[in-house]
């Protein structure tokens, strides 16, 4: 091995190496984002504050008193398809869309968490994962309001039941219910 042939490889090596961690560290925060690893019974956490949702997505003690109900922690969720019987999950393991999380953006301007919802409508979809396909929906909010807009059909809703995880896309749901 020829002098200094050590130093030349080094960089290589720690880049690769820092790849491996970084890789392994986001696949590790993805999993506790969806609860596959540790805390699936828990609340979900706050958003930041930095956050241009976390007006919406954090919860106080007055917003569920407001509703007369249980926290979110302890809610269910009643999601219904189009076609098929309900299926019922804890509110808190509702997702949409991997990357977006405990929420939908209606509009690709509005972040409203499941938390601050009663329900959800799907009103109409194009099929699942066409390209640039919108669903129109109807968010019932807890405050009593209702707020409506489109959302991409290219995710789907998922949720984790007492058998496993269920999914379907806009154009396969009819609604989720948020029972407190």
């Amino acid at each position: 091995m020829a002098e200094g042939s050590f130093w030349k490889t080094a960089p290589g090596v720690l880049t690769a190496v820092a790849g491996v961690i970084t890789a392994v560290g986001g696949l590790l925060a993805i999993l506790f984002q969806v609860g596959v690893l540790g805390g699936a019974d828990k609340p979900p956490p706050a958003a930041s504050s930095g956050s241009p949702t976390s007006a919406v997505a954090s919860s106080t003690a007055a917003d569920t008193a407001g509703q007369g109900g249980k926290p979110w922690n302890e809610a269910t969720a009643v999601i219904t398809p189009k076609e098929g019987d309900p299926v019922e999950a804890p509110a808190s393991t509702v997702r949409f869309c991997i990357g977006a999380g405990m929420g939908i953006n209606l509009n690709d301007s509005l972040d409203v968490a499941f938390e601050k919802m009663s329900g959800l409508e799907v009103l109409r979809s194009d099929p699942a994962l066409s390209a640039g396909g919108k669903a129109t929906v109807k968010v019932h909010l807890t405050t009593g309001k209702d707020v409506s807009g489109t959302i991409t059909s290219g995710c789907d809703f998922f949720a984790q039941t007492d058998i496993g995880r269920y999914s379907l896309y806009p154009d396969r749901l009819a609604k989720i219910e948020f029972r407190r």
